[in-house]
């Protein structure tokens, strides 16, 4: 499927590419799908298919819940085409198909699979096949002789794919010491999230580079306002006023240059979206006035605040929520840090009575009605009426000036009532060995490893 844009007003008919088009009122986006496709297992691409991945997509967390919103209905009148009816006319719905959690998948794959868990029986269309996958070591992924690419030039998860590599290891290393070590030995090619300490060792060494992707995600807490000791709207504020937002950046990053105090919800300074809309003065500056005015406001009485972390996520979930319960302790609020395995830790965020606060960040999405933050049913469960309002209002309006504005007034509230609370802005850093070729150096480009190419062997 190509992209598309919706109307510029309403009523009017939307510059899209052949394959797509809305209706005149913007209500109705018919898609012609590729025409000769396969899926890995051999089976012929159809309509059919595209319809229950999307039935999936619809029923999944996060950025589908945004796109079921929206999208009141899905049917195939031929085997080449789709048509999606909108609950109003609508610009979001391009950007949510273009990530990658609308991915195609056939329909006999998708069979019995729940909509919220991993798909056993993965058959796609992509440059790679899945060849083998080992819980909790990793997968294999062979090049897939049969893809057949977009022509249009690649940019980011669009566009042209390249399967430059034969085979993709994906291995599972834990300790980012291991992943360091690994990659200077030459044991692997590329080394994934690894902390900004490791940055000189990597530049030092005459066989690796460190790879530096600036305001790359937001680090956060996000606060349970459904049920608890913090659905005190007072107690939160409190919370963000008793905080020192320096510190806590530099005990997750550990070197400044490689983090900014940055408010905005969009990480991504040159996103159309970065706003600073709404952010008190001082941002970053604890203010023990403010704390002691919101906290004598609120009904707190020492209760332990339980603040999910995974296990997995030392460096952006344990360390910030160690330093911010440190300070937090300073004026009287108490902090207890539930440590877990991933698994639990999503499971244990998703019940409103089994948290208070859970460790997590925010990247930049194509649209602020992707951001996962901002879903009703998203583990925080902020569900104010008047952000209610202007998300609805912020899906159905068309004019992009029009939408900036609605979002600032979100972004505003949002530091008004604090559901969640960001600390800063990181960069991610990750390692590559000398010969690795178009290495993802910006945030869009995430792990598209089907364009990557590996080093030359000797």
């Amino acid at each position: 499927m190509n992209r598309c844009s919706p109307p510029t007003k309403a009523g009017r008919r939307s510059r899209c590419w052949p394959t797509a088009s809305y209706s005149d009122d913007g209500k109705t986006l018919t898609i012609a799908i590729r025409q000769g496709l396969k899926f890995h297992s051999g089976a012929e691409l159809s309509s059919a298919d595209v319809v229950a991945s999307l039935e999936r997509f619809r029923e999944s967390a996060g950025i589908g819940a945004a796109f079921k919103n929206i999208v009141t209905a899905i049917t195939a009148p031929d085997t080449n085409t789709v048509v999606l009816e909108l609950a109003t006319a609508s610009p979001i719905v391009p950007g949510l198909l273009a990530g990658a959690q609308a991915v195609i998948m056939s329909s006999a794959s998708l069979e019995g699979a729940s909509p919220t868990e991993a798909t056993r029986g993965l058959d796609c269309t992509g440059p790679y096949v899945l060849s083998e996958y080992r819980p909790d070591q990793g997968a294999v992924l062979t090049r897939w002789d049969d893809y057949q690419s977009v022509s249009a030039p690649t940019s980011a998860f669009s566009g042209a794919k390249h399967a430059y590599a034969d085979v993709i290891n994906l291995r599972l290393m834990p300790e980012a010491s291991v992943r360091r070590d690994s990659l200077i030995t030459g044991e692997i090619d590329i080394a994934m999230e690894l902390p900004t300490d490791f940055y000189d060792a990597l530049q030092n060494d005459p066989n690796t580079e460190a790879v530096v992707v600036p305001n790359n995600q937001s680090l956060a807490v996000v606060l349970n306002t459904k049920d608890g000791v913090m659905a005190d709207v007072n107690l939160r504020r409190a919370i963000y006023y008793a905080l020192e937002m320096e510190p806590i950046m530099l005990a997750s990053v550990g070197n400044p240059d490689f983090y900014t105090l940055d408010p905005s919800w969009i990480p991504d300074n040159n996103s159309f979206w970065y706003t600073t809309a709404g952010v008190p003065e001082g941002f970053g500056t604890p203010n023990p006035d403010k704390v002691k005015q919101y906290l004598a406001a609120s009904n707190y009485n020492g209760e332990p605040i339980r603040w999910l972390v995974a296990s997995e996520q030392y460096q952006k979930h344990f360390l910030p929520a160690i330093t911010a319960s440190q300070q937090l302790e300073e004026y009287g609020i108490n902090v207890e840090i539930v440590e877990s395995p991933m698994a639990n830790y999503i499971q244990a965020r998703a019940d409103a009575a089994q948290m208070d606060a859970f460790s997590s960040f925010l990247p930049t999405y194509v649209d602020p009605t992707s951001i996962a933050f901002l879903n009703a049913t998203y583990p925080g469960f902020w569900t104010d009426p008047e952000k209610m309002e202007l998300m609805d209002k912020l899906a159905s309006t068309i004019d992009a000036d029009e939408r900036k504005a609605l979002f600032e007034k979100v972004h505003a509230l949002a530091y008004d009532q604090f559901p969640w609370i960001k600390y800063g802005t990181e960069s991610n850093m990750y390692g590559i060995r000398a010969g690795v070729g178009n290495p993802a150096r910006v945030p869009s480009r995430g792990y598209d490893l089907y364009n990557v190419a590996p080093p030359a062997q000797n």
